[in-house]
């Protein structure tokens, strides 16, 4: 009997703590969709987030964007080809900005003249994303 309660227990500590882990689209402006031209100088395809690092010359001021995607296996799913950039080449982004004006949205779709590809990932699908969004948003043009 102890050792199915420990077990239980075992089971519902795993998955709180996962579900907690993830964090929602409510940090996402999703009515306020952007684009950045810049250099791609990482592109890292872990988990739990794949992570684009985008070095942007904005009128002379250097940004530096960090841009979330999908998750491995999801983009293995739905995207198939991991190679839809290279570290290194110009590249435009578009997606949705960061409600605290920091540097950082997530991906919507990725431009590679070099590779000749535009791959749409559109992850903010769900209806339940407006449920949680918060009334300040700073606007990003």
């Amino acid at each position: 009997m102890i050792k199915i309660s420990a077990a239980i227990l075992a089971m519902m500590f795993l998955l709180l703590t996962q579900a907690g882990a993830h964090h929602s689209f409510a940090i996402y402006d999703i009515d306020n969709k952007i684009t950045r031209t810049g250099i791609l100088t990482k592109l890292q395809f872990t988990n739990p987030h794949i992570q684009f690092i985008l070095q942007v010359d904005n009128n002379g001021k250097k940004e530096t964007w960090k841009i979330e995607s999908l998750n491995t296996l999801r983009w293995d799913r739905e995207i198939g080809k991991r190679d839809v950039a290279e570290e290194g080449e110009k590249v435009t982004i578009q997606g949705w900005p960061a409600r605290d004006g920091s540097d950082s949205m997530v991906l919507s779709t990725i431009v590679s003249p070099k590779h000749g590809k535009t791959v749409v990932v559109d992850r903010i699908r769900q209806e339940r994303a407006r449920e949680d969004i918060p009334a300040v948003t700073v606007k990003r043009n």
